[in-house]
């Protein structure tokens, strides 16, 4: 396909995810893209958007044919994060998006064992200590917004828990997070905030080299960062560089996803009544819910990014070496041929089959955490204010990528 005719048929793609309305409810958008276009060429984002759940799944397990790095994009050299944020090249360089496969196996077999389940339970104590006191807090306000009065809060400091960050570094590294979200998709970032992003992401950066360099010298007992400093296997360590790339990645994950998926189960939670009578009548289906909301109210407004190696074919639509594909995981776990019934929010849904955390080989490493705040969390908050109410519906605010929920109006206690 020339590039003319790209930019011809860019001209009848319908997506368009900053559109009034979306961010409340992008599902019926998309399903008409996933029934009439369900590969289509997005101009503005110069790449293809893939919504059906097959043809995401199969370019997610095809690391031949399609690469997560984004130095392979077509347009890298002129319209990538590199080119705009050269202040993340060193960090870049050294992702598991990006390592080769030997090196990304070496890496991920070195880190592994610092994130399974069982590793991160050690952290539970702490996190159900912040959520409770921030919790007491909240009960004093008796109306406060979830998402910055809770939610927003709780993984800055689980964070610091993790790593042992002090406390006044936890804020210039949740603006660091929230400058690396924004950058991954540059070309959809206004102008006018580029240089703002680029401080906050030169900050973020000096103080994590500032505390890898500080742990170097005094190492912690049941610190994750001095594991991976000192992780070892047959003479094999982690790189300075590797590291680096490692614990940006673990903040920028644990921050942002923690957040939203905090934001977004309590308020499909409020928002069914039934749902949060099932729930205060069998807390154990917490652990079931947040999955069904990672599958049916993703807060991503645009998919995974992959790059094809070469010119391939996928779902019958021909795409040339160096474009970029948009994996909608959104879409795809909506998609009628994976999921029965998709837009019915069921609790008990066998959910195993969603790609809410990637899939193959490039599966988020952070998951285990992410799950584990969103658990103690959302329990907490049902078991301790089981006649909470919603005061109205959420609001969401600008965002390149995300489905930013910025307000979650809940009135924790009934009234006297």
């Amino acid at each position: 396909m020339s590039q003319e005719q790209t930019k011809s048929e860019a001209k009848t793609c319908p997506f368009n995810p900053y559109a009034p309305g979306f961010d409340v409810n992008p599902y019926p958008a998309l399903k008409e893209l996933r029934t009439h276009a369900p590969i289509s060429y997005w101009d503005p984002g110069k790449g293809w958007i893939v919504t059906r759940y097959e043809d995401v799944i199969t370019v997610l397990r095809d690391n031949n044919r399609f690469s997560p790095n984004p130095a392979d994009w077509e347009f890298a050299s002129t319209l990538g994060r590199a080119a705009m944020f050269p202040e993340m090249e060193e960090i870049s360089r050294s992702s598991l998006l990006v390592l080769s496969d030997a090196d990304h196996a070496r890496v991920r077999r070195l880190v592994s064992p610092a994130f399974t389940p069982r590793a991160v339970e050690w952290l539970r104590p702490q996190v159900q200590a912040i959520v409770d006191e921030l919790l007491d807090a909240a009960a004093a306000k008796g109306t406060v917004n979830v998402v910055s009065d809770i939610a927003d809060p709780i993984p800055a400091r689980a964070m610091g828990s993790l790593l042992k960050i002090p406390k006044e570094r936890e804020v210039p590294f949740q603006r660091f997070t929230e400058a690396v979200i924004k950058s991954l998709s540059p070309i959809m970032l206004p102008p006018e905030e580029v240089e703002a992003v680029r401080q906050d992401m030169r900050e973020g950066l000096a103080l994590l080299r500032e505390t890898i360099e500080e742990r170097r010298r005094n190492p912690k007992e049941n610190d994750i960062l001095t594991t991976l400093i000192q992780t070892e296997e047959q003479g094999d360590k982690l790189s300075t560089a590797e590291l680096l790339s490692l614990v940006a990645a673990l903040i920028v994950g644990g921050f942002e996803t923690t957040v939203h998926l905090i934001g977004f189960t309590m308020s499909n939670i409020l928002r069914r009544p039934e749902l949060f009578a099932q729930l205060k009548a069998e807390p154990e289906l917490i652990k079931n819910t947040i999955e069904e909301v990672l599958r049916h109210d993703s807060f991503f407004k645009l998919g995974l990014s992959r790059y094809a190696r070469e010119d391939v074919e996928l779902g019958g639509v021909k795409i040339k070496k160096g474009q970029r594909l948009f994996l909608m995981a959104n879409s795809a776990m909506h998609d009628e041929a994976a999921f029965p019934d998709p837009e019915t929010f069921d609790v008990r849904r066998n959910t195993t089959a969603t790609v809410s955390f990637g899939n193959g080989m490039h599966f988020c490493l952070g998951v285990h955490l992410a799950r584990l705040e969103g658990r103690l969390t959302v329990g907490t908050l049902l078991a301790r204010f089981p006649d909470m109410k919603l005061v109205k519906p959420p609001a969401f605010g600008p965002h390149p990528s995300l489905r930013k929920m910025e307000t979650l109006e809940v009135q924790l206690l009934a009234r006297s």
